[in-house]
């Protein structure tokens, strides 16, 4: 029997735009409303084990309560401490401007003031040797006028010396 001859294929590379819009739901739309109109960032708190969260939850992942009593809310941050990062050299799409995030990049999990949960974010230095555990960082965050609700709306950490 004759094997057959493997047809060669022909790639057309192509970068897609395909917008959507997600909804954020009621905590999440509370949580980007007060960034963007006061630059507060929040974190939430299950009333029956007090375990925090930020970005806020709707129901603890601990034992599953309800948690969306904004009067219970905890102004957090701006500023914070890096518990520790890592250093980002492959740039990926982001969903929110459908625009490359510009390499290297650095993310901190960053404990901020106030709250006993970690929130992870861009940094402003991405010198690997200028990063440092337990180094102090503060939220820049756009200014109002150009803010649109979305976790964009904080610019990223820069470091600060206290």
């Amino acid at each position: 029997m004759k094997a057959k001859v493997q047809e060669e294929l022909i790639y057309i590379n192509k970068m897609m735009k395909i917008p959507y819009t997600w909804r954020t739901g009621e905590v999440w739309g509370e949580f980007f409303r007060e960034l963007k109109e006061n630059g507060i960032i929040y974190a939430n708190e299950c009333p029956t084990c007090g375990r925090q969260f930020c970005l806020p939850k709707s129901v603890c992942t601990r034992d599953h309560t309800v948690c969306t009593d904004k009067s219970k809310w905890i102004p957090v941050g701006p500023k914070g401490t890096v518990v520790t990062y890592f250093m980002a050299e492959q740039s990926f799409l982001l969903p929110t401007t459908g625009e490359m995030l510009k390499i290297p990049f650095a993310v901190g999990i960053i404990l901020l003031d106030g709250a006993t949960v970690v929130f992870q974010h861009q940094l402003e230095e991405t010198d690997p040797e200028k990063i440092k555990p337990f180094m102090r960082v503060e939220a820049v965050i756009k200014p109002k006028e150009q803010r649109k609700g979305n976790i964009f709306d904080i610019v990223h950490f820069k470091t600060i010396t206290e």
